[in-house]
This record gives structure tokens, C-alpha cells and sequence, in this order.
């Protein structure tokens, strides 16, 4: 770079020469970027450097050393999936775009509307992915179950990146205490699958044999995406159901309204749930699902509800986006549901 000068001395690099017109901000910022400093500004580095991680956070490799209010895993899983694959790619695709808001995030999350900061001085970090065990599915939700476990155990909050439906069950598996089960999505998941069996559309017949999981609300459902089957097995599994079409014709209070406090409440978020215009980066599109203004309403209000303890963000599929809007969407409603919760 002109204007600069190389210098080597013993092991260390040196800066020695910069030019007179620079500012000291444009300084800051490039310390920041060839020496990791922190920034003086909003956010710390271009969206186009780093190795990256949820949100740039710090990379924890072992469970045993986390100490962090928020940590987030990746599940990289698609075997359960009946259509489109390639939700494997989520986690990857979600850090990948989560880089539009990495910054210090001790200073937390600023809005302009209401000239409001939130999560300020929490800890995030990011614990990588589960192994994944290649067509050996039930080794694989062993140990997102065990990761899950550990995280809680910890004292953080667990934030799982998927991957497909399936893995909502082993999450929920790791719970030790009653959870009401929120669950945003175009589709019911209650089909009849083979014995045994666990997949996308189907582990909510699993979830709600859990003893831990006291009862399962869905939101958003509608449309042509479900039949009489999955109506009568969520019938059977007594699932509170509030179609996309009754949210759209009486509105997000309304919503909530039907929606009791729930002590203990875990999130899960499958980004079908919003129309296909909003996250077309996902495997079964179905029209006029939610827009933002819903969606985000509707999972800051449920946080108010009770005790959030978790979260994930599942069927996110970046090769059916290539705009990546679907999951720069899917993390704002990350951040605007945590800062709802936790504010």
C-alpha cells in the first residue's frame, strides 16, 4: 500500500510511515483491519475479511471453556428433508450474511426507531458445528442433543442454526425442564412417517411424546401446504394451530391474544413460515405466508410470554437464494427476538 512502509523486526511488523492526510478515523479503522484491534466504529471490519463466525463473535472450540450469555451451533443436516436438499448449507449461508452486523456486540444492537439500544453487554460466541455422521442420522441427533446439553449446562443460551426440521427434536431433547414449543412454519410437521423414522415433517408427532414439552403451539401454517392428515395427527398431538390467513385478516395483537403465558418457551423458526418473496432460500414455498412486519411482531411479542430458553432458525437453503435476503431477513428476526426477550 502506498504510504506505507514494511518493516521487519525480529518476529513483529512495524507501520512506519503514514501518509500526512490521513484521518485519524481512516487509521482507526485500518489498524483494525491489519491488526485485529477493535474499531472505534459502528462496525468493526468490511463484511469481505475475517474467518467468519456468527455476527464475527469469538470461536470456542470447547464446551468446557465457554462462558458467554449467547452461544450459537451450526447443524449442517439435511437427511431429513422430503424436498429441496441443500439446507445443509445454512449455517454457513446465516454467518455468512450475519456479517452485515458484526461489531463490538457488547454495545449492542442500535435502533433508530425509538432511539433504543439493545443487549447491551452481552457475550456471544460461537461454538461451531455439531459432527455431522453422514446417513447415520440418530448418531447425528445424539449429538446435537449432547451439544445442546453442554451448552445449557453452561449457563448460555443456545442459538442452533439449521439445517433442516428434523433437528428440533434432539434440541428439545436436551431441555431438563417444561417447555411450551412455538412453532412458526408454513406446514404442519405432523405426517405419518415410518416407524421410527425422524424428518421434517414429522417430528412434532415426536416432540410432543417428549415428557419435558407441556404443549406445542404453530403459527403460520396455511394455504395448500398441509392435507387432512397432518390436520388429524396435530388433532391427535393437541397442537394449538393459527393459520397465516387468520393472522392476515386479524392482525398480530389478535394473535398473540390467542397465544397463553407459557412459563418456559422455546422458538423455532422455519423460514417458510415468511412469504416467498420475503425468504425464497428455502425448500417448500408455499404463497402468502407472513411479511416482515408479522413475523417480527409476532415473535417479539411470544418472547413476552414466558421464560425464553432457546432458539433455532431451521430450512434455510442459500441455493435456492442467491440474493441471500433469506438469511439477512432470518437473522434480524434473530436479533429483534433476542433484544425483545432479553431487554
Amino acid at each position: 500500500m502506498r504510504g506505507l512502509e514494511r518493516n521487519v523486526r525480529g518476529s513483529g511488523w512495524c507501520l512506519t510511515r503514514v501518509r500526512n492526510q490521513m484521518t485519524r478515523s481512516g487509521l482507526a479503522l485500518l489498524l483494525a483491519v491489519f491488526l485485529g484491534a477493535p474499531a472505534m466504529l459502528s462496525q468493526a471490519v468490511p463484511t469481505f475479511v475475517g474467518v467468519r463466525t456468527f455476527l464475527g463473535t469469538p470461536y470456542v472450540t470447547n464446551l468446557d471453556d465457554l462462558h458467554a450469555d449467547f452461544a450459537v451451533l451450526g447443524v449442517p443436516f439435511d437427511e431429513g428433508t422430503w424436498g429441496w436438499p441443500g439446507e445443509r448449507y445454512g449455517p454457513r449461508g446465516m454467518r455468512e450474511s450475519s456479517q452485515e452486523y458484526n461489531h463490538d456486540l457488547t454495545e449492542g444492537f442500535y435502533y433508530i426507531d425509538g432511539d433504543h439500544t439493545v443487549l447491551k453487554g452481552k457475550h456471544w460466541v460461537d461454538v461451531g458445528d455439531v459432527p455431522i455422521m453422514p446417513t447415520v442420522p440418530a448418531q447425528t441427533d445424539d449429538k446435537i442433543t449432547e451439544m445442546v446439553r453442554k451448552i445449557r449446562s453452561k449457563g448460555a443460551f443456545p442459538i442452533v442454526l439449521g439445517g433442516d426440521h428434523s433437528i428440533t427434536f434432539p434440541i428439545l431433547r436436551a431441555f431438563d425442564v417444561p417447555v411450551t414449543v412455538i412453532h412458526f412454519d408454513a406446514h404442519l410437521d405432523t405426517w405419518s412417517g415410518a416407524p421410527g423414522n425422524l424428518d421434517h415433517a414429522t417430528w412434532v408427532n415426536r416432540a410432543v411424546q417428549l415428557a419435558n414439552v407441556k404443549t406445542v403451539i404453530q403459527v403460520g401454517q396455511r394455504g395448500l401446504a398441509n392435507d387432512e392428515e397432518a390436520m388429524g395427527n396435530a388433532r391427535k398431538d393437541h397442537t394449538t394451530i393459527i393459520t397465516a390467513e387468520q393472522i392476515h385478516r386479524k392482525g398480530v395483537e389478535w394473535t398473540l391474544s390467542q397465544i397463553p403465558g407459557s412459563g418456559n418457551i422455546y422458538i423455532t423458526l422455519d423460514v417458510d413460515v415468511m412469504d416467498p418473496t420475503l425468504a425464497p432460500g428455502t425448500g417448500t414455498l408455499e404463497p402468502d405466508g407472513l411479511n416482515f412486519s408479522e413475523i417480527d411482531g409476532l415473535l417479539k411479542g411470544v418472547s413476552a410470554k414466558g421464560r425464553l430458553l432457546g432458539m433455532d432458525i431451521v430450512e434455510v437453503n442459500p441455493m435456492r437464494d442467491t440474493t441471500t435476503r433469506t438469511e439477512q431477513t432470518a437473522i434480524r428476526l434473530l436479533i429483534d427476538t433476542l433484544g425483545a426477550a432479553f431487554n
